[in-house]
């Protein structure tokens, strides 16, 4: 009852704020993706309001309830991602509750229905796997509530909408650096491993296959290793050295996220192997070591997880209301060098995990 009560008044609220559209256009101040915005307190009975949206709460004077359901806990892209998604949602007047799935498919059906059993008015999840989770997913619309996929997404269109970035792309663009790379530093020939991580067949599986797909575009590039990292620090260090061992002259290394080129980059230099990395990436240690000009990790391509938890809780609104949203809401990544680190204000994202 009271989600339905929730999604009358929503309703109401958009109906009234297109009237008033009318008379009075105004842009919504778009915050660089960089920089989360800080935390305003408001009491939680009261109107939130954000440029010029606004959030009514619950009928029955409760907040909206907000399921959201991490992927993992396992790198500072979903700490990042979860400090955002705590203070927006705050900010914006939810109540969330978050839960780690740890990528284990069986705990995050549990943790699915466990909303369904809370009553939680929404929930935004990162599936473990997207068609395990399908049937999860559809018990939760069936019993009316709306679902909000985010770093991934089933493999159906059930969701309300899919807000991810580019995963082909995110590893299509490291591809691009390791070509003109490779042609301008060795002469446009290369031995290449990647480490990937198979266990994410939508996010690293994609990255995976765009770099693969892009740096073999060039003729002298020969992929002599693709193996599975685990996208831990340990393991992938564990799997370059097996690497080094049966091809000691590779001359590049891809990653799929920070910790699996860090560990990459350890083998390299335990090995004292001529081998560089570059990777998808989200981390102080990496961005700090750009800065450094680290003499093995050349290149990351990061995704801001402030934007895409800010993007998601946006969604909210809408979806509670009914309205239509895209299948997906697409977002890019931006490739970090040392020539163009000190332009991405890192820090200030950083800063706001002790908030």
């Amino acid at each position: 009852m009271k989600r339905k009560i929730v999604r009358t008044i929503t309703a109401m609220c958009l109906t009234a704020a297109m009237v008033l559209g009318l008379s009075a256009c105004g842009s919504k101040e778009e915050t660089p993706a960089s920089a989360p915005e800080a935390n305003t307190e408001k009491e939680a009975d009261t109107e939130k309001e954000e440029g010029g949206e606004t959030v009514e709460p619950a009928a029955d004077g409760e907040k909206i309830k907000v399921g959201v359901d991490l992927y993992y806990r396992r790198d500072e892209y979903y700490v990042d991602l979860e400090t955002t998604f705590r203070s927006y949602g705050e900010e914006k007047g939810y109540e969330m509750l978050i839960v780690d799935a740890d990528g284990d498919v069986p705990t995050q059906i549990n943790q699915v229905e466990d909303f369904i059993t809370q009553g939680v008015d929404i929930i935004l999840i990162a599936v473990a796997d997207p068609v395990a989770l399908i049937p999860a997913v559809q018990e939760a619309i069936d019993a009316g509530i709306p679902v909000i996929c985010y770093d991934g997404g089933v493999e159906s269109d059930i969701c309300a909408t899919k807000v991810i970035f580019d995963f082909y792309e995110d590893g299509a663009i490291v591809g691009e650096w390791a070509k003109e790379y490779i042609t301008e530093n060795l002469d446009g020939k290369a031995k290449v491993a990647v480490l990937d991580f198979p266990a994410s067949p939508i996010v690293c599986g994609l990255r995976a296959q765009g770099f693969a797909e892009t740096v073999s575009q060039l003729e002298g590039v020969e992929i002599v290793a693709q193996q599975d990292g685990k996208a831990t620090r340990t393991d992938s260090m564990s799997v370059m050295e097996n690497i080094l061992t049966a091809n000691p002259d590779v001359d590049l290394v891809y990653g799929i996220n920070y910790d699996t080129g860090a560990g990459a980059a350890a083998a390299i230099e335990a090995a004292n192997s001529k081998a560089i990395v570059c990777c998808n990436a989200w981390g102080q240690e990496g961005f700090q070591q750009l800065e450094d000009n680290h003499p093995i990790i050349k290149c990351m391509a990061a995704s801001s997880p402030v934007t895409q938890a800010r993007d998601a809780i946006d969604a909210i609104a809408p979806a509670l209301a009914g309205e239509e949203l895209p299948a997906e809401t697409l977002s890019h990544s931006q490739l970090l060098t040392a020539e163009n680190i000190k332009d991405f204000d890192w820090r200030s994202i950083v800063a706001a995990r002790e908030n």
